[in-house]
């Protein structure tokens, strides 16, 4: 493909149709170039507006990609002029027009971008997401990695959408595109070597080492904190079955969906452990530590324990993301009740600090039990569904990814209490 790429210092008439027709064109594809509808004549002379005041003041540098003619790729990188921060510059407004997408183009344009910021002294590459968003997946794909998140990013028909910061070294960015970097010499994990990255990556993150978890289970009581973080882990366990049911409907029939099937079958009724619903358990827990249904039932998620919800159901809700919501779910989140503090399981520290019987504490015993071959099976899925090596790194970026988000929750808690 024949493009021809540029910094066009100021505007005229083609530039100015052509960033139109790009917006246009990605706006018919996708809400998150922050437009629902097609620009009218006055939104589109704002921002050729903006931009030509922008580039006119050197605030802003614009690049482009035309191909017979037109302009087919696009850009704004901003950078600060002030000496302590032009190490940075943040990227915005990347568009491809749809024709040309998955045609190579993302990747050269990348490597003129990266070029163009080496010359120029910025040594780290920023951009902001919808997460789970096709461009999410993108940036993640070309090696941008997550440094900050904002749960309330952006509202699309009276639905909040969280945020992701995401950046890369210039060099780093450079080598990928221009060489092929780490991703032409990442290589494909045999089956077995995979399953046991999976597990070291699980094992890595214990979350139950947060001071939060360690001051509930240390020997003192604490009524107060031991209520409100159980009401944090309700928001969680309301969700749980749904994500079960989600990736059943997404699994390519064989013996992953038939386990599936087996666990949402014991999520709802119980019957393999001789329960009862799991999301009973957990209230049956909830109401022996002294919490009211009332209490219960109008208790809300923190934004860390929303951002670990939102997390896993965009993965599982898209089809595309299988893998890596089958990994949050299967590995990271079941993996979570495997943990001990002390060298013992919650459900043997919890009865002898706070006086609760076996009874009381059957959710967090059942699957003590019943999530190591829960773990297993979510292992053996995702080293059978992971065909590429650019999956297998997919779905262990989850699975970090779902472990730092359990961790943030407990980190939102001791926040209410510090």
């Amino acid at each position: 493909m024949n493009v021809q790429f540029s910094w066009p210092a100021s505007m005229d008439e083609t530039l100015r149709k052509g960033i139109i027709a790009l917006y246009n064109d990605a706006i018919e594809q996708t809400t998150v170039i922050g437009y629902t509808s097609r620009l009218s004549e006055e939104e589109g002379e704002a921002i050729i507006g903006d931009l030509d005041a922008s580039l006119s003041k050197g605030e802003v540098s614009l690049f482009t990609g035309m191909a017979d003619g037109e302009m087919v790729v696009m850009a704004l990188l901003h950078a600060s002029k002030m000496p302590n921060c032009r190490h940075v510059a943040n990227l915005s407004k990347g568009i491809i027009r749809s024709d040309h997408q998955r045609s190579g183009l993302a990747r050269q344009a990348f490597a003129a971008i990266a070029e163009f910021c080496e010359a120029q002294g910025h040594e780290l590459v920023t951009l902001d997401v919808r997460e789970n968003s096709k461009a999410h997946h993108v940036w993640n794909s070309m090696g941008f990695r997550e440094y900050g998140r904002l749960a309330d990013y952006a509202r699309v028909d009276g639905i909040s959408h969280a945020g992701v910061f995401m950046c890369q070294p210039t060099k780093d960015l450079k080598a990928r595109m221009v060489h092929g970097g780490d991703d032409a010499a990442r290589s494909f994990m045999p089956k077995e070597e995979f399953r046991e990255k999976l597990r070291t990556e699980l094992e890595a993150r214990i979350t139950m080492t947060h001071p939060v978890v360690k001051k509930i289970l240390n020997g003192t009581p604490n009524w107060e904190l031991l209520r409100y973080m159980t009401l944090q882990g309700y928001q969680l366990t309301k969700h749980f079955l749904e994500y079960i049911e989600t990736l059943y409907h997404h699994c390519p029939p064989g013996i992953h969906k038939k386990r599936l099937l087996m666990n949402m079958y014991e999520e709802e009724t119980g019957r393999f452990s001789k329960t009862d619903n799991h999301v009973v358990l957990m209230q049956n827990f909830i109401k022996a530590i002294g919490i009211n249904d009332d209490q219960r039932d109008s208790a809300l998620p923190l934004p860390s324990t929303k951002a670990l919800i939102d997390y896993r159901m965009n993965l599982v809700r898209n089809r595309a993301t299988f893998h890596m919501g089958a990994a949050a779910v299967m590995i990271a989140s079941e993996g979570q009740n495997l943990e001990t503090a002390a060298g013992e399981a919650r459900h043997d520290l919890l009865p002898r600090i706070y006086n609760l019987t076996p009874e009381n504490l059957q959710f967090f015993s059942v699957h003590q039990k019943e999530d190591v071959g829960h773990v297993a099976e979510g292992i053996s899925l995702v080293a059978d569904i992971c065909d590429t090596s650019r999956m297998q790194e997919q779905a262990l970026d989850a699975v970090r990814k779902t472990c730092d988000l359990f961790y943030g929750m407990y980190e939102g808690v001791a926040e209410v209490f510090a």
